[in-house]
């Protein structure tokens, strides 16, 4: 039972708090109570306000790296290789059914199976609903008709004048090809997705639904479709399956494709494979200087099979495609997501992970590509070697994984 100076003392403390604003807190003091946190809990705090954010990013920074979701049954975890640490996460405010579309900094793009998107913070649990896609869809003649019957494997369908696709998990999944950029700082954000190489659909923070873009692009009677995209310095880049790349500009009000500055549409890349070489994947990532790579996964049908990526940049002088064995000195990659990363400046842990590094998982070769040794690996652009992290519980290749970037925006 509590005595009197122990409910008075209580009483104080109450009063203590209630009337100190943690905001603020000395700079020194703030600065090295955030030095002192553990890694989730360091980027955890820059997100309790603007002064914490300007002081966050005044301590000395740690290795930026990515990390690795691992999926369970009933939860999440998070693994920092640079500690060679497992965070233990939670699946409070993801639903049920949901699937990953693409992440950026803390931030993952998730839809479920009534193709209802949103977006989800990983570290403070923060959910951002998006517009339904049964919604008016503004910009086109299309819209999505969602199916009711319990138990379905279709989704529903979408719907134009000249067309109806129907929706399923496998085609959102196997063809996956979205993006999502979020200031943490602001809350700005901009997601956009492909759906089956025709569809294309974009939404910024501020609009009252989504934009259909199929009508609005100058197709200059090219006949071809959407493959991947990518978004930095608030450019939206299109690679098309024919190779051409566009160029849409955010920066405005109401996006602007930019057409005469667009020094890639006239020049398409093209690529021949090689005898035994299997193409898998293309996708596009964008440097922290605006120069466009296309990356290639391919596997080699040896008497071992091969994993290999290729990378390759045009020459703005000649205009021409050219291999690159170089990301940059301090770049890196993960597949897929759509920007070159800061690399740490010393490898990290034994995973390989560096400048000219190239992080993917399974999927990112071919979707039923079989792997005894790992979920997921690192590429060695310089060398063409593969680093396989160690197997253990959370890593054998039935886990579901997925890389991130915590604190990259």
């Amino acid at each position: 039972m509590d005595t009197p100076n122990d409910l008075m003392r209580e009483e104080k403390r109450q009063k203590v708090s209630e009337n100190h604003d943690w905001s603020k807190l000395y700079p020194d003091l703030l600065r090295s109570i955030l030095e002192s946190l553990n890694s989730i809990d360091f980027h955890r705090a820059k997100t309790v306000c603007s002064d914490w954010y300007s002081i966050w990013k005044t301590c000395v920074k740690r290795p930026l790296c990515p990390w690795r979701i691992i999926y369970g049954k009933d939860s999440l975890m998070l693994f920092n290789p640079g500690e060679d640490k497992i965070y233990k996460g939670t699946n409070v405010g993801l639903s049920n059914d949901s699937y990953f579309m693409a992440g950026s900094g803390n931030w993952l793009l998730m839809v479920d199976s009534h193709l209802d998107f949103y977006i989800f913070n990983l570290l403070t649990y923060k959910r951002i609903d998006l517009p339904s896609m049964e919604s008016s869809i503004r910009g086109g003649n299309v819209r999505f008709e969602r199916n009711r019957e319990h138990g379905s494997s279709e989704w529903g369908h979408f719907v134009d004048p000249c067309r109806k696709d129907c929706v399923r998990k496998d085609i959102i999944i196997c063809r996956r090809s979205a993006v999502l950029w979020i200031d943490e700082k602001t809350g700005d954000y901009v997601v956009a997705w492909i759906f089956n190489y025709h569809y294309l659909f974009s939404y910024k923070k501020g609009d009252d639904s989504w934009w259909n873009w199929n009508n609005h692009l100058s197709m200059e009677s090219l006949n071809f479709s959407f493959s991947d995209l990518a978004y930095r310095n608030s450019k939206l880049y299109l690679y098309t399956t024919n190779g051409h790349i566009k160029i849409v500009d955010f920066s405005g009000n109401d996006p602007i494709e930019v057409i005469e500055k667009n020094p890639y549409w006239e020049h398409p890349f093209r690529y021949f494979s090689k005898k035994g070489e299997y193409n898998c994947k293309k996708k596009i990532a964008i440097q922290k200087s605006g120069d466009v790579l296309i990356i290639l996964s391919a596997l080699v049908m040896r008497s071992k099979d091969k994993i290999l990526f290729y990378i390759f940049k045009m020459n703005l002088e000649s205009n021409i495609w050219e291999r690159v064995e170089s990301i940059g000195d301090d770049e890196m990659l993960i597949f897929g997501h759509g920007v070159t990363i800061r690399a740490p400046v010393q490898e990290v842990g034994d995973d390989g992970i560096k400048s000219g590094s190239i992080c993917f998982v399974r999927g990112d070769i071919w979707p039923t590509y079989y792997c005894s040794v790992s979920n997921c690996g690192v590429f060695d652009l310089a060398t063409s070697i593969i680093k396989w992290p160690k197997e253990v519980s959370f890593n054998n290749r039935y886990v579901k994984t997925q890389w991130f970037v915590p604190g990259f925006a």
